[in-house]
């Protein structure tokens, strides 16, 4: 009796290292920079929220490649991403951090805006590989994005 309580109560640690989940983002910063739809995109779950600034969402990677078109057809951006913190419990994990970023909006170049806040986003492992299921950003000053 002895033996079997001691086999269910070992648990199993998975070890991680802080920079695999801190990764998606620097790919996001990467591929969002190079205005690459197509990849950065394939950083998200397919029933990924993203959750901006000014506290609109939007819903599912169909609306996601929507909404990104729109913004990076309006704005080169230039974001730079501090990881602050972030852990996993099996397939989900979340990475919390600091940003920076240089927004230029196309038509209007001299306008660029800087902003900065925080940002926080629940990665899912699908596959072996940690995709963004939810983003979240605060920021300092707001960007516009016109339909």
């Amino acid at each position: 009796m002895l033996a079997k309580i001691a086999a269910v109560a070992v648990i199993t640690f998975v070890a991680y290292h802080p920079r695999e989940l801190a990764q998606p983002m620097q790919d996001w910063a990467r591929d969002w920079q190079a205005k690459n739809l197509d990849a950065t995109l394939a950083l998200y779950t397919d029933d990924a929220v993203f959750l901006d600034a000014s506290g609109s969402h939007v819903d599912g990677k169909p609306a996601l490649r929507k909404f990104f078109a729109t913004v990076l057809k309006q704005y080169s951006a230039k974001p730079v991403l501090h990881s602050l913190g972030n852990t996993m419990s099996g397939n989900l994990a979340y990475d919390w951090g600091e940003y920076s970023e240089v927004v230029t909006p196309v038509a209007k170049p001299e306008a660029a805006i800087e902003t900065h806040g925080t940002y926080l986003v629940i990665l899912r492992r699908t596959s072996g590989h940690w995709l963004i299921a939810k983003q979240m950003w605060t920021g300092s000053v707001p960007v516009p994005v016109g339909k």
